[in-house]
């Protein structure tokens, strides 16, 4: 059995010959036993794949996906980060609350007068002075 005739059985199976090309190979199947046995055994072995082929996996599979794909959420840029960042929260909410105690202890700096905010976040008033030490 050459390799034309293995491509012609595979193309009668998928039903892409021709009406003369199938004629012609209908012709040669009432011929030729060892091409007969080999095609029956090739239909037999499309029937049990067709039998056990997945229903995922039917026609426009590919076409079912890319919709399915497309109608799935959107993730924007703030949910990633957020879900990027959601593990350092807890680190960064520790840092923020040692720098606010750790300035409030030393609001004496700042001035006893300053508010409860100033005296947390350091927040040096705007003084002629302050610009000096701070060299702007």
């Amino acid at each position: 059995m050459t390799d034309s005739y293995r491509s012609e059985m595979l193309r009668a199976l998928t039903g892409e010959l021709s009406a003369s090309e199938r004629e012609a190979f209908e012709r040669a199947l009432a011929t030729d036993d060892a091409l007969r046995a080999e095609w029956e055994s090739l239909q037999k072995v499309s029937g049990l794949l067709q039998e056990s082929r997945a229903d995922s996996f039917r026609p426009f599979f590919a076409t079912r996906v890319a919709q399915r794909i497309k109608s799935q959420h959107e993730e924007s840029l703030t949910d990633a980060l957020v879900w990027l960042f959601r593990p350092l929260a807890p680190v960064a909410i520790a840092v923020v609350a040692f720098l606010a105690l750790s300035n409030w202890n030393e609001r004496e700096l700042i001035g006893d007068d300053a508010s409860f905010l100033a005296a947390i976040f350091a927040a040096v008033p705007a003084t002629p002075e302050a610009a000096y030490v701070l060299d702007m």
